[in-house]
């Protein structure tokens, strides 16, 4: 398998994304059905320096992150109700594909250019590693959301790190700490 930072060639899309009612359930699903795995958990996130709609938001989180191929899932559940990227599209459209996203080597200026195309910003927040994601509302017929991850070595770093624990994985340790990834790519 060629190894690409992110599971991917930069320009590519990295990742597709669902929004789930229960975490866990819906890493068994991935995993069951379609041998995804293994899969990386951040029991919470959000809440910290997070922007929703250009104001400060304190919604909280918990994802999970595995590749099939080249192509990496994220799992996301809300754990509470307030005012989130993700409590908006499950209003609009229930639970399901959430966004794609997509690495780019310049944030602000892929940002300005979505904003040139008459994308509104949804969501910005900071990753581990000093990166920072924004999302975007993809328009009017777009199925989900954009979101955009600023090409940081250790976002990349974080990336590759679960794409090669998916490598000839062998099914065992299905669902894993996000810290094992941290350690493994030197975060």
């Amino acid at each position: 398998m060629d190894e690409f930072p992110f599971g991917q060639p930069v320009d590519a899309v990295i990742q597709m994304a669902y929004f789930v009612p229960d975490l866990k359930t819906g890493m068994e699903w991935w995993t069951t059905q379609l041998g995804v795995g293994p899969w990386f958990v951040i029991d919470r996130i959000g809440g910290t320096d997070v922007r929703y709609r250009g104001k400060p938001s304190n919604a909280e989180f918990t994802i999970a992150l595995a590749y099939s191929g080249h192509m990496m899932i994220e799992l996301i559940q809300a754990l509470d109700d307030r005012p989130s990227i993700y409590k908006e599209a499950h209003e609009k459209r229930g639970y399901g594909f959430h966004h794609v996203a997509k690495v780019v080597p310049d944030l602000q200026e892929a940002v300005a250019a979505g904003r040139a195309l008459g994308f509104t910003i949804l969501h910005q927040s900071p990753t581990p590693g000093g990166g920072e994601v924004c999302f975007l509302d993809g328009g009017q017929d777009a199925p989900g959301a954009i979101e955009l991850i600023a090409d940081v070595p250790a976002t990349r770093d974080i990336f590759t790190a679960v794409w090669r624990a998916s490598v000839d994985w062998d099914g065992s340790d299905p669902y894993r700490s996000f810290s094992e990834i941290l350690t493994a790519a030197g975060s």
